[in-house]
């Protein structure tokens, strides 16, 4: 009498699960260190099977930048409902940050030059839009929502960034500092603001 040994069977692969896949390794060993041979040992497969889902590493990378900007969109979008003004502002700034916090490796994947220039920066235009509604708000002129968000993003990224990369080291009150840079963002806007 044979006995039989079960076969524990991988998963079907399809595109969704190789991209969730490739997000949980770049959250966990860096959006740098992904490489099509690290994604197919996470996977339990072939890197030739992989091919049956992405085109390539490059593809793969700009799906991955398309997609975190779109979930940092959603994140600012939900900050910014029922808020204006300098709250407004404000506001963002630390979604943004609690964003950047959560998901290290997304974040830094989406500060570097998009591959998908077109599908990124169509991912982008929740942040885009929430942050020109917030400087709107304040009462800037039209010509200057652009210029303005683009400065308050870049203050906060500059934290950010360093923040997320271990800069700061042991700083005790980084949530001082933090405060301190919103508050110059957000004084900016208003000082450029009209009077009301």
């Amino acid at each position: 009498m044979s006995s039989t040994v079960p076969v524990e069977r991988r998963a079907r692969l399809d595109h969704e699960t190789v991209v969730l896949a490739a997000e949980a390794l770049v959250d966990r060993e860096g959006y740098d260190t992904l490489s099509m041979t690290l994604l197919a040992a996470e996977l339990d497969t072939r890197v030739s099977s992989l091919y049956n889902h992405v085109a390539n590493l490059e593809d793969l990378r700009a799906e991955i930048q398309v997609r975190a900007m779109a979930l940092m969109g959603r994140h600012v979008q939900r900050a910014a409902m029922g808020r204006a003004g300098a709250d407004g502002i404000e506001a963002l700034c630390y979604q943004l940050r609690d964003f950047a916090r959560t998901y290290p490796q997304r974040y830094a994947a989406i500060t570097r030059a998009p591959i998908d220039r077109d599908g990124f920066f169509d991912a982008a235009g929740e942040v885009i839009e929430a942050l020109g509604v917030m400087v709107r708000s304040t009462g800037l002129p039209e010509d200057d929502i652009l210029s303005t968000g683009m400065a308050v993003f870049s203050a906060v990224h500059g934290f950010v960034s360093l923040e997320v990369s271990g800069y700061f080291g042991g700083i005790d009150d980084l949530e001082r500092v933090f405060e301190q840079v919103v508050r110059g963002a957000v004084a900016a806007v208003v000082l450029d603001s009209p009077p009301t």
